[in-house]
C-alpha cells in the first residue's frame, strides 16, 4: 500500500481537482473597430446607388416647342418627381427654359 503524501495544511480540494488560478488583471480594452467599407473608388458615391432613375427632360422639352405652358406643368411634375428621388431639379427648368428661349428668339429673327 502506497504511504499518503503529508500536506502542510489540509486540502480544500480533492486530488483530481485542479487549484484554483488568481484571476489576470484585465488588459484595457481596445478603441471600437472601424466599419468595413466597401472596396469601390468612391465610396460615398454607393449610396445614391439604390435611388430610382430621374425622370426624363425629353418630354418637358417636346410639351414647351408644341404648346409652351405644357412645358412648364411637365417641369413642375418631373422636378418634383426627380426631388422625391433624391436628384436636382433643375435639368428640367433648364431644357424648359432654354427651349422657350430659342423658341422665342427664333420667332423674333424670323419677323
Amino acid at each position: 500500500m502506497p504511504t499518503p503524501i503529508p500536506y502542510a495544511e489540509y486540502p480544500t480540494t480533492p486530488p483530481w481537482g485542479v487549484p484554483e488560478t488568481p484571476a489576470a488583471p484585465a488588459e484595457p480594452s481596445a478603441p471600437p473597430a472601424t466599419p468595413p467599407r466597401l472596396f469601390v473608388r468612391f465610396p460615398e458615391e454607393m449610396a445614391r446607388a439604390a435611388r430610382p432613375q430621374a425622370p426624363a427632360w425629353l418630354p418637358v422639352v417636346f410639351w414647351t416647342l408644341l404648346l409652351g405652358v405644357p412645358g412648364a406643368v411637365s417641369a413642375i411634375r418631373r422636378s418634383t418627381e426627380a426631388r422625391h428621388g433624391g436628384h436636382e431639379r433643375y435639368p428640367y427648368w433648364l431644357a424648359f427654359g432654354t427651349v422657350l428661349a430659342v423658341a422665342a428668339a427664333t420667332v423674333m429673327f424670323l419677323e
